[in-house]
């Protein structure tokens, strides 16, 4: 492990991190070194992100207590109104507290760093701690990420991360999922359909002239994502209550993301919804997900 003023550099064989905790808790890289170079698997933090202004241009980030948008920043639980900050060039609460605030550093080794962040009930009416643990090994990487209600009732809750993978040409994605979620204007889901056959991930995709930004259902928590020409597959596998993967390939970028999380896009919205996957978290209670990054040849 090595400390460059707020950059955490972490080590495992030819695997490589960097990690800025007081950017909202970020991986800012994770590479691989190979004899013709080092290999890029996550997309490289901007400058400007690595500057703290918490811009979401980072190599992954935690998304929590909810992932993707709150429509309009509003919804009410369990009675209670809750009227939330919109973001900026957005109608919508997107993301949640976690890529926005600076984590703290609890332990960290030459292949391991423990985080953690504390929110105290403000326009988000309840009070949680988080944390993230992030591990290097002989296969990979993984992200342990978990929030505890630190408040006196039910908290809604709910956690997922944002991985902005290299998309290099050809790279394909193949994922176990059932349907997707068509997107009116502002991103919010407006209807649910079977898989078409240019977004049949169950079959795998070539992502090459792919647009999306939509939420996928029914997730078995497994997905893979193959680069041909460099011979390379990275497997995600998600363990806990992640039904969700939203899949972010936006026109003309060299990155994708898919981003397991435990519920669809503004869930809070939606108790009706069969499988939304908001989770109502008790006093006191923790939730936690594990994501898992395994790195092969092919």
């Amino acid at each position: 492990m090595i400390r460059t003023g707020t950059i955490i550099a972490l080590q495992h064989g030819p695997m490589s991190l960097t990690a800025t905790p007081h950017c909202g808790g970020s991986l800012a890289s994770w590479s691989l070194s190979t004899p013709d170079g080092p290999v890029e698997l996550f997309r490289r933090a901007s400058d400007r992100a690595l500057a703290g202004d918490f811009s979401p241009d980072m190599a992954c980030f935690p998304l929590v207590p909810f992932s993707n948008r709150i429509g309009g920043g509003r919804f009410v639980f369990q009675g209670r109104e809750v009227v939330l900050a919109t973001d900026p060039g957005s109608p919508h609460r997107i993301h949640g507290h976690g890529w926005s605030n600076p984590w703290s550093v609890e332990a960290a080794t030459d292949d391991a760093l423990h985080m953690s962040f504390s929110h105290r009930a403000d326009d988000w009416p309840w009070s949680y701690r988080a944390a993230q643990m992030i591990g290097l090994d002989g296969e990979g990487l993984t992200v342990t990420l978990d929030l505890v209600n630190e408040s006196d009732c039910d908290m809604p809750a709910g956690l997922g991360l944002h991985p902005y993978f290299v998309r290099t040409p050809g790279t394909r994605v193949t994922a176990d999922v059932q349907t997707v979620w068509e997107n009116d204007a502002t991103i919010l889901p407006c209807r649910n359909r079977p898989l078409p056959p240019a977004w049949n991930f169950r079959h795998g995709v070539t992502m090459d002239h792919v647009t999306l930004d939509n939420g996928f259902t029914g997730w078995s928590g497994s997905a893979v994502l193959e680069r041909p020409q460099e011979r390379l597959r990275l497997t995600m596998l998600a363990d806990g209550p992640v039904g969700h993967l939203i899949v972010y390939a936006p026109p003309g970028e060299p990155y994708l993301c898919l981003e397991p999380v435990t519920h669809m896009t503004d869930a809070l919205n939606r108790p009706q919804e069969p499988g939304s996957g908001i989770i109502a978290l008790p006093a006191g209670e923790r939730l936690s997900i594990t994501v898992r990054f395994l790195l092969s040849r092919t």
